[in-house]
């Protein structure tokens, strides 16, 4: 039990070894310590525990050191934190410092410098007194629906257990996002959180990433490597994209699930693990198994606990919060102040289907913000595929998806402004010779049906005025 004047520390740390030694050494020392294994269970102990101090590292699974110091700060004015940085990441330490950050640890430290910072830190501590926000996240997911708050529920309930779980739901619905969540409320969360898209290998790369290799098992194999079987040991891994795995891939993996043990591609020796295992797919498995694509007895072994996620179209009533909760993600990552959008915006943005789902919608937001710097965001400034009806996937170079939207933009634009550039310019919220050099650069036609003329005229009652 916790003792009235005792200090809490939130520790942050991937590395087990490391986090396990500070703990022991801090709690020697007479302080209550949480720990965590990744940035998502770090947040949650956060809002859970509102610690006196927070030691976190800076390169961590899930949300970087960076990205925590932001959030708690925001929360938490006055709060220490203090960072671990390796070599590599001085400079990013040193930019830490300059956010709010309170000190950093280089590694290699010793034990007697870690003490001495902390009982400096704590004797000048204030109380911590935690600020309300608007929107509550659960463990990234946002909404008070009916369908979200039974989806919350099953999570906290599947996490008492350690039977396979199955997430099926569309592309963009956030099937990651509950795979952590399940992980972070299970008593496994200490240990690590590792996924891999079935989807996104070769079939034999993609059995090296499974169950790892031996040296010279297969061209390139320069060394050993373990796969995340063996290094989520005690932890969860989630196969992503499981309707892409191959039969022959399908029948070890089956094993595997039956038997918690395996081989290494290319090796003899038997290896035992003992992890839990969520699969996720936005397959209908059935009909795959139907079309002797995926086997039933894989399905039934995955199948033990089965989550189906809705889309965002089924849960509409969350719109409102998921976009004040991306906004100030966003704004937060970019470093731009937060614009407000208008009811007829909101109204826009809440009618349309979103078959992207929360990733279509976070993707939406993000252009917007990057390409408009108004306080206000009205219903013209948002983009919608409204003839869409199929899932709308990202492709291509950050560039190439910046320079498509951006023609996109422009030439919705000039269409609604009749053509005359400087009214086109006024709403795209850019110079008048910018839009002109823009639409030299996308190949747009420069003269649209008289508009020359109006654009003329526009500049000469500016200028009159």
């Amino acid at each position: 039990m916790k003792k009235a004047n005792q200090a809490t520390i939130l520790l942050i740390e991937d590395d087990n070894t490391m986090r396990e030694g500070i703990q022991t050494v801090l709690e020697k020392e007479g302080y209550e310590v949480d720990s965590a294994a990744d940035g998502f269970e770090g947040s949650r102990l956060f809002q859970a525990h509102h610690p006196n101090l927070v030691i976190t590292d800076l390169k961590l699974p899930g949300k970087s050191g960076m990205h925590l110091l932001n959030e708690f700060l925001e929360a938490v004015p006055s709060l220490p934190v203090v960072l671990i940085s390796a070599y590599g990441t001085i400079d990013l330490a040193v930019s830490a410092l300059k956010s709010g950050a309170r000190d950093f640890i280089a590694k290699p430290f010793s034990i007697d410098e870690l003490k001495t910072k902390v009982a400096e830190i704590l004797r000048e501590a204030p109380a911590v007194e935690v600020k309300s926000t608007s929107i509550a996240s659960f463990y990234g997911m946002v909404g008070s629906s009916p369908e979200m708050n039974a989806l919350k529920e099953q999570i906290r309930q599947v996490a008492k257990v350690d039977s396979p779980v199955l997430i099926t739901g569309e592309s963009g619905t956030g099937k990651e996002l509950i795979s952590r969540a399940i992980h972070s409320e299970s008593g496994r969360r200490n240990g690590v959180f590792l996924a891999v898209n079935c989807g996104a290998f070769t079939d034999t790369l993609l059995q090296s990433e499974l169950f790892g290799h031996e040296k010279g098992s297969f061209t390139g194999a320069i060394k050993q490597h373990q796969g995340i079987f063996e290094q989520a040991d005690g932890g969860t891994i989630l196969l992503d994209e499981i309707g892409e795995i191959s039969p022959q891939l399908q029948v070890k993996l089956l094993r595997v699930l039956q038997h918690q043990a395996f081989q290494r591609l290319g090796g003899t020796e038997e290896i035992s693990t003992d992890v839990r295992v969520i699969a996720a797919t936005n397959q209908n498995l059935k009909e795959a198994i139907k079309e002797k694509r995926f086997r039933k007895d894989l399905y039934f072994r995955l199948n033990v606990i089965p989550i189906d996620v809705p889309p965002l179209r089924a849960r509409q009533s969350d719109i409102s919060e998921l976009i004040e909760y991306v906004i100030d993600e966003k704004c937060r990552h970019l470093g731009r102040d937060k614009p407000r959008l208008s009811a007829e915006a909101i109204e826009k943005l809440q009618g349309y289907a979103w078959p992207g789902n929360i990733r279509e919608l976070e993707n939406l937001l993000e252009r917007m913000l990057i390409f408009s710097d108004k306080e206000i965001i009205k219903a013209d400034d948002i983009y919608l595929d409204e003839d869409s009806d199929k899932v709308s996937e990202i492709s291509g170079t950050l560039s190439e998806v910046l320079e498509d939207t951006e023609y996109r933009m422009i030439k919705d634009a000039l269409e609604k402004a009749g053509g005359i550039k400087q009214r086109a310019a006024k709403m795209l919220g850019i110079k008048t010779s910018t839009l002109y050099y823009k639409m030299e650069k996308y190949g747009l036609p420069a003269t649209a049906g008289g508009a020359e003329q109006s654009d003329f005229n526009e500049q000469e009652n500016t200028d009159s005025a």
